[in-house]
Parts: structure tokens; C-alpha cells; sequence
């Protein structure tokens, strides 16, 4: 059974939050995966500053996405 979620702009830093405790993570451990998969250095800080002011790119949540093993889908209301 597919569980989904809603991403709405207000629960972005809590969905992903939820999703990486799911997984068995950390967030200091997405960070590393993170950077390690796509070449980045950038901060664990510097991602949850994103997250807790909403200014996370999309590229960004898609690749914590696939770090965790989801998908993004967009479907008409």
C-alpha cells in the first residue's frame, strides 16, 4: 500500500522531517548523502535554515526525494 502526502509550501520542513525518520535517517544523514550523490558541500545547517524559512528549491526537495526513495508526482486538484 502507497502512502501519500500532500506538499503544501507550510509542511514542507515537517513532511520532510516525517519522511526521513521513516526512512530509518537522520537529517545530518540525508545532508551527507545529499552531498556525497550530487557532489555538494553545502551545510546541514544551511538545509534546515531552508527548510524552517520555506526557501528550499524544488531541485533541492527532489533530491532529498530520491536520497529517500520517493517520487514527486503533480496531479489536478
Amino acid at each position: 500500500m502507497a502512502n501519500e502526502y500532500i506538499l503544501k509550501k507550510d509542511n514542507i520542513r515537517n513532511l520532510i522531517k516525517l519522511l526521513t525518520a521513516f526512512e530509518g535517517k537522520t537529517l545530518t544523514r540525508l545532508k551527507v548523502d545529499i552531498n556525497h550523490k550530487y557532489n555538494k558541500s553545502d551545510s546541514l545547517e544551511n538545509l534546515t535554515n531552508k527548510l524552517r524559512n520555506g526557501t528550499v528549491r524544488v531541485n533541492e526537495i527532489l533530491e532529498i526525494f530520491d536520497i529517500l526513495g520517493y517520487e514527486l508526482l503533480v496531479r489536478k486538484k
